[in-house]
């Protein structure tokens, strides 16, 4: 999909976001990751990628130093803005998740929640952030996984998904992302797990978190 596309993709959800992610895997699973976000501690200056309109934002802020929340669609962080004004130690802006403009070592964790399943190359966001991480800092993913659960559910899962978002972007179809292919990528870029759990019941979720070493 060709970057004006892939804006024009995402923008067009701005107004009710969250809503429609609730109607597609639940307010559980988003209630879920969010405690966990709230687990960790001390992530100092943050860099978050696919920010949306600030869910995981707002718990991010709670445990960092700085929070600089990006995300590719500038409607998205118009709505951030507005939804999140309150937030103290956020700065919100756009950003290319693979062609990030930030130097290199200039974050202590970088965290992406439900973008690593719609970015069209893993890998490739996954080497971007290493890049601007520091040497021991953290990156944090976590995103919803349709190949973690039942095909059933799988099924109707997807159907929700068809009958709130409708057709998925070319991007979110290249790949099949799980908790087990993001933990493959993260240690072939020498990245070393220390966390790796599955949250959800009907719904799942994959929370991974690495370690640059």
């Amino acid at each position: 999909m060709k970057p004006q596309d892939k804006e024009i993709y995402w923008s067009r959800f701005a107004n009710d976001f969250e809503e429609k992610q609730q109607e597609v895997v639940g307010k559980e699973i988003l209630s879920l990751t969010v405690q966990e976000v709230l687990k960790e501690q001390n992530l100092g200056r943050v860099l978050e990628l696919g920010c949306g309109t600030g869910l995981f934002t707002e718990a991010l802020q709670n445990r960092a130093q700085k929070v600089i929340a990006t995300d590719y669609s500038e409607e998205m962080i118009a709505m951030a803005k507005q939804k999140r004004a309150q937030l103290k130690n956020v700065e919100f802006g756009q950003a290319n998740a693979m062609k990030l403009e930030f130097e290199d070592e200039s974050f202590d964790t970088v965290f992406m929640g439900n973008l690593i399943h719609v970015i069209g190359n893993a890998e490739k966001v996954i080497q971007e952030s290493k890049r601007v991480l520091k040497k021991g800092g953290l990156l944090i993913i976590t995103s919803f996984s349709i190949y973690d659960i039942g095909f059933f559910s799988r099924m109707k899962l997807a159907m929700r998904y068809i009958k709130t978002f409708g057709k998925p972007s070319t991007d979110a179809t290249k790949e099949k992302i799980s908790q087990k292919s993001i933990e493959i990528l993260l240690q072939k870029n020498a990245l070393h797990i220390t966390k790796s759990i599955l949250l959800g019941k009907k719904s799942k979720a994959f929370y991974v978190v690495s370690t640059k070493i």
